[in-house]
């Protein structure tokens, strides 16, 4: 029979879109595209904000009108949140949330069998209290994606993840070994490791018999020890993780790339204590000066949202000033979304969406100004990419650089010079 898979969302979504699909095609099922006829779709969906919901109830929609007599099933974030909803829209005859996954394969014969949507058997997720371990899948053919946590206890008041996903959840020491040493023999280069809320990685685990309890440092020295794997990329995450022994062991492990995704979502302290936020932007810029202290080449990248709930002009420029000062590699902006269901959505002040825009528009300009700079620093130096299928590469510090080389390669360029944030690189003769 025929599957075919779509995803929203992060990129913990897209891993276990993948793993879900792996699971079918070990049960012999053949994997088509979403766009291509198919006897059940499965819409791995999104619930980050309004606009995330909405896709997801498109994308199911839409599949019922490709094919009407197509089972269509409902997976992921909103799935788990908005359980009976999804479950009454037409065509939707399975309904999973964001645990179980490892079962969908009998599930959906179970569906295909009885047809008709029965009411959705989605768990509570705060109740949830097992990492789930999905096999690691690749993102492209030379790099994969590993998740070795899951769920959020952070409760940001803009944000409904900590209900879709649950508590934090790790995936064991030897279990995360195991996926490593697979990815390094299947002949992957680069593995980046993720998760919803990566810096808690550990915190629920039973210590061991010295009384250790493993943290995400104890992850980066396991993954550096491979053998075969040339480089490790970190997920997201939180400025308060970024202390002195994290920025003295992460110098230390030559195959850890030098960027570090910090989130920021405002650089003004007002905004980040009405967004529950647990940092203030003097820790975040301690954060930022002990990563470049002990590595000085590395970039810093962030999110930032615009426009949250009673923003002033005031605030927004803080956050401009803070995220000029810091001098971010990269920046991810988002207007502010209303999200019912979080403290956000309930307080006063929310701000018109033209004012949401343009300061959107004021931080993605002053994003691409500083990036510009990051990119100019490159020129002069000696780099490694991972070259991809395009003809581009990134090196550690998420440069990308055009460069002639076969997908798969690593290979030490020159930057030479740049188009826009794209920086050109030519190998080096003295190689």
């Amino acid at each position: 029979m025929r599957i075919a898979f779509t995803t929203l969302g992060c990129k913990v979504n897209h891993y276990e879109t993948e793993a879900m699909r792996e699971l079918f095609q070990q049960a012999g099922w053949d994997v088509v595209p979403f766009a291509s006829p198919a006897e059940v779709y499965v819409v791995n969906t999104c619930t980050v904000t309004q606009v995330s919901d909405k896709k997801s109830r498109q994308l199911l929609s839409q599949a019922h009108r490709r094919a009407p007599e197509a089972l269509v099933v409902a997976t992921g974030c909103y799935a788990q949140t908005e359980a009976e909803k999804v479950a009454s829209l037409p065509g939707v005859g399975l309904v999973l949330g964001t645990d179980g996954r490892r079962e969908i394969v009998a599930r959906v014969a179970q569906a295909l069998s009885e047809r008709g949507c029965s009411a959705p058997d989605v768990p509570n997720a705060r109740g949830i209290e097992r990492f789930e371990e999905l096999s690691a899948i690749a993102d492209t053919r030379t790099r994969a994606t590993l998740k070795i946590q899951d769920g959020c206890n952070n409760f940001c008041s803009y944000c409904i993840i900590p209900y879709a996903r649950g508590p934090i959840r790790s995936r064991s020491m030897e279990s995360i070994e195991r996926e490593l040493r697979s990815l390094a023999a299947r002949g992957f280069s680069e593995v980046v490791l993720t998760g919803i809320h990566l810096a808690s990685y550990g915190r629920e685990l039973a210590p061991d018999a010295e009384g250790h309890r493993p943290d995400l440092v104890d992850v980066l020295r396991l993954a550096n020890g491979i053998d075969g794997l040339r480089r490790i990329r970190l997920g997201s995450l939180e400025p308060k993780f970024c202390d002195a022994r994290f920025a003295e062991e992460a110098a230390a492990l030559p195959k850890l790339c030098r960027q570090f995704h910090l989130s920021l979502q405002s650089g003004s302290d007002t905004v980040l204590r009405r967004m529950n936020r647990k940092y203030t932007t003097a820790e975040y810029r301690e954060a930022v000066r002990l990563l470049r202290q002990t590595m000085p080449d590395c970039a810093v990248t962030t999110d930032v949202i615009a426009g949250f709930v009673g923003e002033t002009e005031r605030e927004h420029r803080e956050t401009m000033a803070f995220a000029e000062e810091i001098g971010f590699a990269r920046i991810h902006v988002f207007p502010y979304s209303r999200r019912p269901g979080t403290r956000a959505d309930a307080m006063e002040g929310h701000l018109e969406r033209q004012t949401k825009e343009a300061r959107a528009a004021a931080l993605i300009a002053l994003g691409h100004r500083l990036e510009t700079a990051f990119v100019e620093r490159q020129i002069g130096t000696e780099q490694e990419i991972l070259l991809e299928d395009d003809g581009t590469g990134y090196t550690g510090n998420y440069v990308r650089v055009r460069a002639a080389g076969n997908e798969g390669e690593i290979r030490r360029v020159r930057i030479v010079g740049r188009e826009d944030t794209t920086a050109i690189g030519e190998e080096c003769t003295n190689e």
